[in-house]
């Protein structure tokens, strides 16, 4: 893509040319001795600025040092805002006030409500082209989904991806919302959150039902972009069939509908895990599953190259070890910096694969498993081979293999099933 069409989304949502040369008016006022008009840079700084985009996703995209960026907005576009709103110098604190300052003045162009309050600030994401293309095909496409579920292990990159993604879409729709399911919020207050967020407010019972009713209804007549990320914090452990936590039931009715009745938004699910009302669908059109697996290795590599690691040679066997997994690479390429002088061969001499963080992201997952799922993992852990399932010794075999997989912890192939590399290590080491 022409640098210069970089987060041109912006262009449909604000008033670009008016906002430009305001601007510009401002930056006279701060900057006499400059050139009186936005340059090229800071017209796309400004514009992934207005998109929900940080400076350090902005740096990633025009191949920069976030640095820089970020020392250039200080200097910058910021006071240049602060200008044009009437702000006291050094108040815009946070790059996520410009779009908040530039659109209480006015400048937004158009009625897309956007509400990304409960959005994390994440990692850069790398190497997702593919998976990234593929999910705007799918919401984007001429016979866009209405639930798309984004699966995959701890640290995988779910939420990252989906956040990308989001931003990208978000021009195409009428209102878009970051619903985070990690601290378990009950479906009444989530759906009277949505109901105070979405334009054009609609009416709503006092009933969750009731409620949800109104929802579908007004999700039938908008194009709504929402997305629930960290679906896993309702279901419960030690639960075979992806079974929801008590007092959280009526989130199966909330899925069950977007997923079954025709309607013209999009709804994106992130998960650890998936369940019945996910995964008893997947055979429809309307609705598409992603499996997220780890990084390729010239994507990984982007991840030990900010850390400086050395010993470049034992860097695909560093990924190789870890699967992909962006997070686990990020945590133990910090390890290595601090403790090991960034020398990876060093680091993969101790033979100390599981550690800190990372031994963390695994017992997340382990402390959920029900007694048949440790009983399976034990199991492969002691053949340490691709086992069929006629040839595990228990009683609820199927189901305990099918929960796996739907949590991540084996992998199937023609041979059987086997653990993943570090499931295993961390599986022998909790033997009983």
């Amino acid at each position: 893509m022409d640098s210069g069409q970089l987060f041109e989304q912006a262009d449909q949502q604000w008033n670009m040319a008016r906002l430009c040369a305001d601007l510009a008016a401002a930056k006279a006022n701060v900057m006499p001795h400059k050139r009186p008009d936005l340059t090229e840079v800071e017209q796309i700084r400004l514009r992934g600025l207005l998109l929900g985009y940080s400076p350090t996703e902005i740096a990633e995209q025009q191949y920069t040092a976030t640095r820089t960026v970020e020392v250039a907005l200080s200097q910058g576009l910021y006071r240049y805002v602060e200008v044009l709103v009437e702000r006291d110098r050094n108040t815009l604190t946070s790059w996520r006030d410009v779009a908040t300052w530039l659109e209480a003045a006015g400048y937004r162009g158009n009625s897309v409500a956007v509400n990304w309050a409960q959005m994390p600030d994440v990692p850069v994401l790398y190497g997702r082209d593919v998976e990234l293309d593929q999910l705007k095909n799918w919401i984007l496409g001429a016979s866009p989904c209405r639930l798309v579920t984004i699966n995959g292990p701890a640290g995988i990159g779910k939420t990252s991806l989906a956040i990308r993604l989001a931003k990208a879409a978000q021009a195409n729709f009428d209102g878009v919302i970051w619903q985070s399911l990690r601290h378990k919020p009950q479906l009444q207050h989530v759906l009277s959150h949505w109901q105070a967020q979405l334009p054009e407010p609609f009416s709503e019972g006092v009933e969750w039902y009731d409620q949800l009713q109104a929802v579908m209804t007004y999700l039938s007549e908008h194009r709504c972009l929402i997305v629930l990320d960290n679906l896993e914090s309702i279901l419960s452990g030690g639960s075979l069939i992806g079974e929801y936590e008590a007092g959280y039931e009526s989130y199966r009715e909330l899925l069950k509908r977007l997923g079954e009745e025709p309607h013209k938004s999009c709804i994106i699910v992130t998960s650890r895990e998936s369940n019945r009302e996910l995964k008893g669908s997947a055979t429809s059109l309307s609705i598409r599953h992603l499996a997220l697996k780890g990084l390729h290795y010239e994507a990984a590599e982007c991840i030990l190259a900010e850390e400086a690691l050395s010993a470049q040679s034992y860097w695909k066997l560093l990924v190789k070890q870890y699967q992909g997994n962006p997070l686990m690479l990020r945590i133990v390429a910090m390890t290595i910096q601090e403790v090991f002088d960034g020398d990876v061969r060093s680091f993969l001499k101790q033979r100390m694969t599981l550690f800190g963080d990372i031994e963390y992201l695994i017992d997340q997952q382990y402390e959920r498993l029900s007694d048949e799922e440790r009983d399976i993992l034990y199991q492969l852990a002691e053949r340490a081979e691709p086992v069929q399932p006629g040839e595990m010794n228990s009683p609820h075999t199927l189901p305990a293999v099918s929960a796996l997989l739907r949590r991540s912890l084996i992998e199937k192939s023609a041979a059987g099933f086997t653990l993943r590399p570090m499931v295993m290590e961390y599986v022998r080491l909790h033997l009983p």
